[in-house]
């Protein structure tokens, strides 16, 4: 944990003040609307990003027409209706 985020939040903010006075004139008014963003969102925490893959498999042609059959000789289902 960083000394930054263990700080009391008034230290915190006299910080943030102390920043701000030192950000150049040309560059506080993005300064001012990266705040008001942080300001605007609520404290909600972010989605988790989804892990995304592509596998490649060397089977049978027709091993994608077949699955669901496979699957259910394999698992001992019986029934032969699909979801």
């Amino acid at each position: 944990m960083s000394s930054e985020s263990s700080r009391e939040p008034a230290e915190s903010r006299e910080a943030a003040r102390r920043l701000l006075e030192a950000v150049p004139d040309e560059r506080v008014s993005a300064v001012l609307s990266m705040l008001r963003q942080l300001a605007d969102e609520p404290e909600t925490e972010r989605p988790r990003r989804r892990f995304r893959t592509v596998g490649v498999l060397d089977a049978e042609p027709d091993l994608g027409r077949r699955s669901k059959t496979i699957a259910r000789d394999e698992l001992g289902g019986g029934s032969s209706k699909t979801a």
